[in-house]
C-alpha cells in the first residue's frame, strides 16, 4: 500500500505504510533492545539452558540464530571437527557438541568467551573456546564445519559488544573474512544474513575472494524481513 500526504507530517513518496512502521517501531525498539541487553538474563533452547551475559549478542532476540540451529539439527555432525566464528553465549557450539562434533568456539569479545565457557560448562559439554579476531589466533587446522552468524551492519564498532553488530563502515569484517577463509574453501561454510543487510556488498567482496553464495534456506522474520542461510563455496 502506498502512503502520501500534503503538509505537516507529509510522508515522501513511494514510502509503504510498512516502512513507516518499521521506522516509528525502530525508535521504541532500539532503546528497548539495549535495556534488554544490558543485563544478565537466561535463554532456553532445543533443551540447553544458557546465561547471557550483558554486553553479549542475546541468540533468542533474533531469528538468525534459531535458523543456523534449526539447520545445524538436522546435520550428522558427529566426528566431524566444527568451527563457530563469532560464538557469542555459544549455543550453536554446545548445540554442535551435543550432536558429537568436536568444536572450537571463537570470538573477539572476551566476554563472549567468558559465557561461552561458563554455559559449556553448565551444559555438559566441552569446547576449545578461542579468544581470536577470525582466525588470528587459531590453531592451523582444517574444519569440516564453519559456521558464522556475522556482524552485517556497515557502521565502526566503538566497544566489544558492537563488534557483534558491526562490520565497518566499509565492510573490513568481510574483506578480512573472506580472504582469511580461502585456506578453508572445502569446508561445509555456512552463514546467515538478514535482507535488512547489504546482501549483494558482501556477496560481491565474497565473489572478489572466489567464493559464490548458494542459498539454502530462508525464512521469514521480524516486520516481514527475510533471514538467509547460504552454503558459502569455491574459494582459489
Amino acid at each position: 500500500m502506498e502512503v502520501q500526504a500534503t503538509g505537516t507530517g507529509r510522508i515522501p513518496h513511494g514510502v509503504t505504510m510498512r516502512r513507516v512502521f518499521k521506522r516509528l517501531a525502530g525508535f521504541v525498539l532500539i532503546p528497548l533492545t539495549k535495556w534488554f541487553l544490558s543485563k544478565e538474563r537466561t535463554y532456553k533452547k532445543a533443551g540447553l539452558h544458557l546465561r547471557v551475559f550483558p554486553g553479549v549478542f542475546h541468540p533468542g532476540l533474533f531469528s538468525s540464530t534459531t535458523l543456523l540451529l534449526e539447520f545445524l539439527e538436522e546435520q550428522g555432525l558427529k566426528g566431524s571437527t566444527f568451527l563457530e566464528l563469532g560464538c557469542g553465549t555459544g549455543l550453536l557450539s554446545i548445540a554442535a557438541a551435543r550432536k558429537g562434533a568436536s568444536v572450537t568456539a571463537s570470538d573477539m569479545n572476551p566476554k563472549a568467551i567468558e559465557n561461552t565457557r561458563v554455559n559449556a560448562e553448565a551444559n555438559g559439554v566441552h569446547l576449545d573456546i578461542v579468544t581470536s579476531d577470525l582466525f588470528t589466533n587459531l590453531p592451523p587446522t582444517l574444519f569440516d564445519w564453519i559456521i558464522i552468524n556475522p556482524p552485517y551492519y556497515a557502521k565502526n564498532p566503538t566497544t566489544d559488544a558492537d563488534v557483534a553488530w558491526y562490520c565497518g563502515e566499509n565492510f573490513e569484517y568481510f574483506e578480512k573474512l573472506f580472504k582469511q577463509l580461502i585456506p578453508y574453501r572445502d569446508s561445509n561454510i555456512i552463514m546467515v544474513l538478514t535482507q535488512a543487510c547489504d546482501v549483494r556488498r558482501i556477496k560481491a567482496i565474497a565473489m572478489k575472494n572466489g567464493f559464490q553464495f548458494e542459498t539454502i534456506r530462508e525464512k521469514e522474520s521480524f516486520f516481514d524481513e527475510r533471514d538467509f542461510l547460504f552454503r558459502v563455496r569455491g574459494g582459489s
